[in-house]
């Protein structure tokens, strides 16, 4: 909602918005006497492509949601647990499920639905678009973060991921005219970027340290209802037929797979030692 309610450019939101965080995440961190630094320098480069791939995401993700409706946007957004499907048995030496890749085919068929044309010069089409590219940022973003978040604490890998996005995006805020920081900017960006970045993406972050990618989507399925739903109180936003077959389908297709997903891993832990 933030996106079409906060009168900025995407850079300026997502910039400030992961000051912000960062700040709050400092705060935290050193009053809970949590660990800032990383354990070696090689893992700093590690942090600052989190951070680039994060900043991706959140880019493509903002446009999304200027471009068409909450709705589309994170509809579109919601291929990326069925993709990161296909790819995290590659990343993690995992055994590869053929049936993952019709799971995928049929994602993928739900978005064609959604798009009213191929062609970018139409709204809808460019928030399909856009949300399918910042899910495989946000994919491969989560990869990496299962693949080092037993190391570090989920709030010391989200300050370092917001940091770099903003210290990125941070040219930006300075050539900014300050006029345009109205009082319900400024009051709609710190809460953004405290109540509705640090925390709930620290908590995200933390999740993979007892689930894999796969499963974690799972629990982001109800997001598109909570989207569709404040879109259409807050900015009036009506789901078409066309968004509401596609997005059923690309949810009953990520609810399928990771469900499955859930249900193996608990089989595999019946039959460990």
């Amino acid at each position: 909602m933030f996106a079409k309610g906060i009168a900025l450019p995407v850079l300026h939101i997502t910039g400030a918005r992961s000051l912000i965080a960062a700040a709050t995440l400092l705060v935290f961190l050193l009053a809970t006497r949590s660990g800032v630094r990383v354990h070696r320098a090689g893992h700093y480069g590690v942090m600052a492509v989190l951070g680039l791939l994060l900043c991706a995401h959140w880019l493509a993700y903002f446009q999304a949601l200027k471009a068409s409706t909450a709705a589309v946007a994170i509809l579109a957004l919601h291929t990326y647990p069925v993709v990161t499907a296909l790819v995290e048995p590659l990343v993690f030496g995992e055994r590869f499920r053929r049936i993952d890749l019709g799971v995928a085919l049929l994602v993928f068929g739900g978005v064609l639905i959604m798009t009213p044309e191929i062609s970018l010069s139409n709204a809808t089409t460019r928030g399909v678009a856009l949300g399918v590219v910042s899910g495989l940022f946000f994919m491969a973003r989560n990869l990496m973060t299962r693949k080092y978040v037993r190391q570090y604490p989920g709030s010391t890998l989200m300050f370092w991921q917001v940091l770099v996005t903003g210290l990125v995006l941070l040219p930006v805020l300075v050539v900014n005219d300050a006029n345009g920081y109205s009082p319900r900017s400024v009051g709609l960006l710190l809460l953004l970027g405290i109540v509705f970045t640090a925390l709930p993406q620290t908590l995200f972050a933390a999740s993979f340290r007892h689930l894999s990618a796969r499963t974690v989507g799972v629990l982001a399925t109800l997001l598109p209802f909570y989207g569709a739903f404040w879109g259409y109180v807050v900015h009036n936003e009506i789901v078409t037929v066309r968004t509401a077959i596609g997005g059923s389908l690309i949810l009953a297709c990520v609810v399928f797979e990771t469900t499955r997903s859930v249900r193996g891993s608990a089989r595999s832990g019946r039959r460990g030692p």
